[in-house]
Order: C-alpha cells, then structure tokens, then sequence
C-alpha cells in the first residue's frame, strides 16, 4: 500500500498493484476502488497500454451496478477503443489531444448508465450540459475524429511508433541522456519522456523553443503547479535528473526530419548549456 495521506480523508483507499495477470491484483483492485456504498471514485492506471477490460471486469463480477469510469485523454485517437466491448460506462475525450479545438471534448455514456448533470438550465445536449452549443467547437472536434479514425488509421500509428523507436536510438546516442521511455507497441506510441544529466528541463525547453522546438517539462495538466514530477518521483528516477527531464511529444503529421533536426540542434545545446550550469 502506497502511501497517499490526502485519499484517506475524503473516503478513498488507495493500492498499488502488479502488472502480471489479473488473478495477482484482484484484491488490490477491490480495496483501491470500493469504499463505504461500493462507489468507485477513480481507478488509476500506470500501465501502457492499460489492462482496461481486465479491471472493468473485475469491477463489474464484483458489483455489476459500480460505474466504470476510463479517462481516455491521451488513449484517444493512439488505439481503437469500444467502451461496450471494454465493459466502460463513462468515457472521457479531450479534442485538443486529437487536434481540435482547444476547450472542446465529449464524454461517452453507455446506454444503461445513469448520472445527473451539474449544469442546469436551458436542457441542451440532451439535459446533460445546459447552456448554448459552442458549435465551431463541436464541428472542429468531429472533424478532428474523422481525420484520425479513417481507413489509415492503422498506419498512421505506426509511423508513430517507427518515430518514437527512431528517436529514442538517437537520444541514447547522446553522451548523459536517460531515456525513461520504452520502445514497441506496449508503450504509448506519441510520448518519449528524457532526462539530460547537467541541464535544468526549463532552460534546455526555453532553449529549444529559440528553434522552434517546442516541448513540455511536466503534464499539461499540471503546468500551473511548479516542482518537481510526481510520476518521475513515484518511478524511481535519480534525484538528480528530477529537475532535467522533458517530454517530446509526436502527432501523425511529425516527419523524420523534424526528429533529424530536433536530435542535431539537442547535439548543439547540450554541451554549450552544460558548460554555464551552476554546479
């Protein structure tokens, strides 16, 4: 049991489990996702991809009326998902994750899921979100969807993943540089997280920004949160390298060559970076 002092004062347990096969972390299951009543607060998964019919299974054989709830932000638009299939009851998308409009998304609710909205009013969207469409939002998301969901949609991860295995050979290819990504289909095909020994994460990011390289320190999520990563924290990377990991993130329109470019120019900024770091 890890140990989370904030969960337990609002009624939530929180466990840890393995990835090696459902009959290992049944129990841990039970006990991360039921409290008081049998409600389900949020199960949180680590694994990429995540073993989401497994545990929606384990969720539904032990009280068939908790409602499973997946947040698909990254999920969406890198794997084919059926939340029937997957025993989902809520699913959550994002359409800046997919290039649409920014502030747009959608949430998928099975047929025989009941929740109460917590905006009232005028009754649109079938009285679960009062208030007037945002319609070039709703128009620019479906467009989004279609342009990734179509018939290449198979090859287009693909070469996300030919991308992100040609860039992690050539970031370990840098003389102090971690990759803490993995390479292959069970990993998240348009994320490689590195950590550069030596070289704050803000002034190697600002610096690449200067060559119009643009890439993020931390979850976007938590942008307006500074310090240190929990995640980087929670998977045992040194202490050192807490503070000088980025995140290079890919989409389906990325090239080679801006990989090219973006590995001479990391070649060019390390050592002169590394040559003014404070020691």
């Amino acid at each position: 049991m890890a140990d989370f002092p904030y969960f337990p004062t609002i009624g939530t347990n929180v466990c840890i489990y393995p990835q090696s096969g459902c009959a290992t972390y049944t129990d841990s299951v039970h006990r991360l996702v039921l409290f008081g009543g049998d409600v389900l607060r949020r199960v949180l998964c680590v694994f990429v991809p995540p073993p989401i019919e497994e545990i929606g299974h384990i969720i539904k054989d032990y009280n068939p009326d908790i409602v499973y709830h997946v947040d698909a932000i990254q999920a969406y638009g890198k794997y084919q998902i059926y939340p029937k299939k997957l025993g989902i009851d809520l699913l959550s998308v994002s359409g800046h994750k997919i290039h649409g409009p920014k502030g747009s998304g959608f949430l998928f609710i099975n047929d025989k899921t009941r929740i109460k909205p917590i905006i009232y009013g005028g009754g649109q969207q079938k009285g679960m979100r009062s208030g007037t469409e945002n319609v070039p939002a709703i128009a620019g998301l479906a467009t989004a969807v279609k342009l990734i969901y179509n018939n290449d949609f198979e090859s287009k991860i693909a070469h996300l993943y030919e991308l992100k295995d040609y860039f992690i050979d050539e970031l370990e290819k840098l003389p102090d540089v971690q990759v803490n990504s993995k390479k292959g289909t069970d990993s998240a095909p348009q994320i490689v997280s590195a950590s550069f020994k030596g070289v704050r994460a803000e002034v190697l990011l600002h610096s690449l920004e200067d060559k119009e390289i643009y890439v993020s320190s931390g979850s976007a999520c938590s942008s307006n949160k500074p310090g240190l990563s929990n995640t980087l924290v929670a998977i045992g990377l040194d202490k050192e390298l807490l503070d000088s990991t980025l995140r290079f993130s890919f989409c389906y329109e990325t090239t080679k060559e801006e990989l090219e470019y973006t590995i001479e120019t990391l070649k060019q900024l390390l050592p002169m970076l590394r040559k003014y770091t404070r020691r």
